[in-house]
């Protein structure tokens, strides 16, 4: 098999080529994407393991949260028989000041102590990352504080705020594997929606362009009676065929145009034309020329022009 023996594609031809390879694109882009098409069926992040963890948290919870309150009862009772309220506004009692410190000291300890481990897990900014550690370890500190001031033995203070704060870094784990699987859909969803609207902007700038071009380009080849005896070629044949047929387009991207130096002083008839390369077509006219000159093949393949002599 020769490659010279294979009729080329008119230019009418190579356009329906890539026109066809356009609408191939356009149907195979379909509808907008959204994040539901990137969902997958993963496994639970939940197990049974799970549910005893969920068994054992709730009792120390609870105990811990009893011993909040009665350390923290005592410190806002004499904090309120020392504060000095103003006698117009919003005035609160006694019971108010020291109940809100109990009960709401109890989510803001533990629930920042969570809050802050998944940000230090999530976080890779140095100084803000370490930021979260710290205010984590400050729950943390006030919680043992707490549990260890309620007149209980050392190591009965110490059980419920411990086995709390174990289970609770569990719990930070979790919700950093649902972070990372959301993170996942999120990427690959934006980068399917970019390609879409590269595409929808621009057909030729989505990646199944190219090999739909290729793909219509040797069907519009064999088509032809005359190039029918390729039908059964070797890929590499295929492939060099159609790389033919796509330099027509890709050589003009790395064309110089020749730029002419003309002397005011030397008449125009005696200005050289350089030599240039004419890939396509068999005539070609240059500035200052006053006749086609004829392109005569090269060794390279390709038509050359020769320098024009006096």
């Amino acid at each position: 098999m020769n490659l010279s023996d294979l009729r080329q594609l008119t230019t009418l031809q190579f356009d329906e080529c890539k026109d066809r390879a356009v609408k191939r694109v356009e149907r195979h882009l379909g509808e907008r994407p959204t994040r539901a098409h990137f969902q997958r069926e993963l496994g639970r992040l939940w197990t049974v393991l799970d549910l005893l963890a969920v068994i054992v948290f709730i009792p120390a919870l609870l105990i811990s949260s009893i011993h909040i309150v009665t350390h923290v009862g005592a410190l806002s009772g004499a904090a309120f028989d020392s504060l000095r309220q103003a006698s117009s506004g919003t005035v609160l009692g006694r019971d108010l000041f020291v109940a809100a410190h109990q009960w709401l000291l109890i989510p803001l300890a533990e629930g920042s102590m969570i809050l802050f481990l998944v940000m230090f897990g999530v976080s890779r900014d140095g100084w803000r990352r370490w930021t979260y550690f710290l205010l984590a370890a400050l729950a943390v500190v006030f919680v043992l504080a707490a549990n260890l001031s309620s007149g209980l033995g050392l190591l009965e203070s110490v059980l419920a705020p411990a086995f709390t704060i174990g289970i609770g870094l569990k719990l930070e784990h979790l919700i950093l594997q649902y972070l990372k699987r959301s993170a996942e859909v999120t990427k690959k969803y934006l980068e399917a929606l970019a390609t879409w609207e590269a595409a929808t902007t621009d057909a030729t700038a989505h990646p199944d362009y190219r090999p739909f071009l290729m793909n219509e380009i040797w069907a519009a080849l064999m088509k032809p009676k005359t190039n029918q005896w390729a039908i059964e070629a070797q890929p590499g044949f295929k492939v060099a065929a159609v790389l033919r047929e796509l330099e027509r387009e890709n050589w003009t991207h790395g064309a110089v145009v020749p730029q002419l130096e003309f002397n005011a002083e030397q008449p125009a008839e005696e200005v050289q034309a350089p030599v240039v390369s004419i890939p396509f077509g068999n005539t070609a006219l240059l500035p200052g020329d006053r006749e086609p000159i004829a392109v005569t093949a090269s060794a390279n393949g390709h038509g050359g022009l020769p320098m024009p002599t006096n």
